[in-house]
C-alpha cells in the first residue's frame, strides 16, 4: 500500500494541525521550534503536527494538550469547529 500523500490525510489531522498553530501563536511564539522547546515537545514531530503532514496518534495529542495545559474539552471547542479547511 502506497504512503499517503499530504493531501490525502483527513481534514481532521489537518484541522488538529491548525488548532495546535493557533494556540502557539495565541501565546506568544512566532515558530514551532521555539513553542516546542518551551514545553518539552520533539521540535521536529511538533512541527509536523501542527504543519498538519502527519497522522497524530490519539495517545500523542493528549500528551501534547498535557504538556501546553489545554484540556480535551478545550481544545475541541466552537473555535475547533469554525476552522475551514
Amino acid at each position: 500500500m502506497p504512503a499517503k500523500k499530504k493531501d490525502d490525510l483527513p481534514s481532521d489531522i489537518k484541522r488538529i494541525g491548525i488548532r495546535l498553530r493557533n494556540i502557539r501563536k495565541n501565546r506568544g511564539y512566532s515558530n514551532s521550534d521555539e513553542f516546542a522547546y518551551a514545553y518539552g515537545l520533539n521540535r521536529s514531530q511538533y512541527g509536523k503536527y501542527e504543519a498538519g503532514s502527519e497522522d497524530m496518534r490519539i495517545s500523542s495529542l493528549v500528551k501534547t494538550l498535557e504538556k501546553i495545559k489545554v484540556p480535551l474539552n478545550e481544545f475541541f471547542n466552537e473555535e475547533y469547529d469554525s476552522i475551514g479547511i
